[in-house]
């Protein structure tokens, strides 16, 4: 079964560190980044005012063969990098592994990666290659896959997705709202003090599994 990791690393050990200070809370995001073969081709979400700073600090890294921005969106530059094949040690790390960068979002002082490994041994060898290389490596959060009609997708348990869905389904989120927490817990049987709980929780595992990456707890412990 694959496994999905978050992992830390210095931010001068993915080669990105220079343009932004870490006194900032200024942030890089990759888009896609999937191995094939022997290239890894990161797409940046950067900040239009580091657009110059961040192409001029790439075209002179000498494992860098081509960057390029190919979007411009909402004050942000999509910025494409090819490597020359020595990438550093997160990268072959990356590459012999067959990890698939999911997630990974970058600032002066940090990058945080989400991972997905074939196995839990390829994770095991993901972290042994990156102290190979001298690359300081943090695990923060560790959970398998699970497939689309699995209990926990999103991190949801049972009951909370059901609290989500519902809630969702009456116009609780709606603005003005359709119905009320007293409401919910009459139509599934529960108290109104439950369905707060559970939809908080179902909420906070939500947005940790789908647009968190740098948080090393999520906020949904319970298994209610």
């Amino acid at each position: 079964m694959s496994v999905i990791a978050s992992v830390e690393i210095p931010a001068e050990e993915f080669l990105l560190d220079a343009p932004l200070d870490p006194e900032r809370d200024v942030e890089l995001t990759v888009e896609t980044m999937v191995p094939t073969g022997e290239d890894v081709v990161p797409y940046l979400w950067v900040p239009s005012h580091l657009e110059r700073a961040l192409l001029e600090v790439l075209r002179d890294r000498r494992n860098v063969t081509t960057v390029s921005v190919v979007d411009e969106v909402d004050g942000y530059a999509l910025v494409r990098i090819e490597w020359d094949g020595h990438a550093n040690g997160v990268l072959t790390s990356i590459q012999q592994t067959d990890a698939i960068v999911t997630a990974a979002v970058g600032t002066g002082e940090r990058w945080t990666f989400r991972l997905r490994f074939p196995s839990y041994e390829d994770l095991s060898t993901f972290y042994t290659t990156c102290l190979d290389h001298d690359v300081p490596v943090e695990l923060v959060q560790l959970h398998e896959a699970v497939g689309p009609d699995a209990d926990h997708r999103f991190g949801l348990t049972r009951p909370q997705r059901e609290i989500v869905v519902a809630a969702y389904e009456a116009g609780y989120f709606d603005v003005p709202r359709k119905t009320t927490l007293v409401e919910l817990g009459e139509r599934l049987e529960i108290s109104d003090s439950a369905v707060s709980q559970r939809l908080r929780r179902g909420l906070a595992s939500l947005i940790d599994a789908t647009l968190l990456v740098d948080s090393p707890q999520s906020g949904a412990d319970a298994t209610d």
